[in-house]
C-alpha cells in the first residue's frame, strides 16, 4: 500500500462549518453550489477565491455573519 502524498495548494478559499447540519441549512436558505469548486469533507468546501466577497455579500443578505480569515498574507 502506498502512502498519500500531500498536496499544498495556494490561493484556496475554503468554507468550514461547525457540522454538516450546519452546512444543509446554508444551503437552504442560500443557493451557494456556484461558488462551489469542490467538497473536501460534510463541514468543509472549497470556494472560488475570486469570489469570496460575492459570497460573502450573499450571506450577510440573509442574516448569515460569516467569519472571515485571510493565513499567509
Amino acid at each position: 500500500m502506498s502512502e498519500a502524498v500531500p498536496v499544498l495548494h495556494k490561493n484556496v478559499a475554503v468554507l468550514r462549518v461547525s457540522d454538516a447540519d450546519a452546512l444543509r441549512e446554508m444551503e437552504l436558505v442560500v443557493s451557494i453550489e456556484p461558488f462551489v469548486l469542490g467538497r473536501i469533507s460534510p463541514t468543509e468546501i472549497i470556494v472560488d477565491p475570486s469570489r469570496v466577497k460575492a459570497l460573502v455579500e450573499l450571506l450577510e443578505s440573509r442574516g448569515i455573519a460569516p467569519l472571515v480569515r485571510r493565513v499567509g498574507e
